[in-house]
């Protein structure tokens, strides 16, 4: 398994395909909130055109780390990855969480990007503090979390859902605690206008999570941001509706130089 050591921590990357071209486009994802690079397994496989990579957060999946209670830190992280990989014009996609991370990466290391994939996301991420508490219980282990289907459309099929749960059954709860703080305190509203990056903020129709004022706002206040919406997703339409969101992000690919 491919590792980078940042910091003296070793940061777990997933690499598809990793035989592509010096010259092809260089896509890299982050992933959101108690996740794991392994959420766009599917997805990569899918863009055998470019090369692309999904990294481990800290203190997700394989990665060591303890994770980090703001998305600056983890912004920090993924510009250094960049930097020790060679990447440096790659476009960064993010989900939810992996969204906020990306904009900070933007705000402060921008000249390391080409395109911003924004995925399910949001400027500012608050979060409800029932779920914060739920999440303090749970790492404390008090509480266990019960089967849900929040985030996800009515129209989803089941097995998808429960498909997506086993790939993040063995996330470390304190680390997903840290998570949720990462989201409450992610607020770029007042400073999305400064990224002139090409970018688009795609969102799934029946997300009630990140819904879809909140990629309204991106494509309004952003100096070049597209808005894509999915029909018939929720919070994940990678894995919802996975042909419209392949689509859209090679649609979106093919804009940039």
């Amino acid at each position: 398994m491919p590792y980078l050591n940042i910091d003296g921590t070793n940061i777990h990357y997933q690499l598809h395909p990793e035989n592509s071209g010096i010259d092809a486009k260089k896509v890299l994802y982050i992933h959101g909130t108690g996740r794991n690079g392994q959420v766009f397994e599917r997805h990569m496989k899918a863009m055998s055109e470019y090369t692309v990579a999904a990294i481990d957060l800290s203190g997700h999946g394989e990665s060591e780390g303890k994770g980090y209670c703001g998305v600056v830190d983890h912004a920090r992280v993924v510009a250094t990855f960049i930097e020790q990989m060679n990447w440096q014009g790659c476009v960064l996609a993010g989900h939810s969480l992996g969204g906020g991370i990306v904009i900070a990466t933007a705000i402060y290391f921008g000249e390391l990007i080409s395109g911003l994939i924004l995925i399910d996301t949001g400027a500012r991420l608050r979060v409800a503090p029932a779920v914060i508490e739920r999440a303090k219980k749970i790492a404390a282990g008090s509480h266990t979390e019960t089967e849900s289907r929040q985030g996800f459309s009515d129209s989803t099929p089941q097995s998808i859902v429960d498909d997506l749960r086993r790939l993040i059954a063995d996330e470390d709860p304190q680390v997903t605690l840290k998570d949720w703080y990462a989201d409450d305190s992610c607020d770029f509203l007042s400073r999305v206008s400064k990224i002139d990056i090409p970018s688009i903020a795609i969102c799934g129709r029946d997300d009630q999570l990140t819904p879809l004022k909140y990629h309204e706002y991106l494509n309004t206040n952003m100096l070049d941001c597209k808005l894509s919406i999915i029909d018939a997703a929720g919070h994940w339409p990678f894995v919802e509706r996975p042909a419209e969101f392949d689509q859209a992000v090679k649609n979106f690919l093919k804009t940039l130089r």
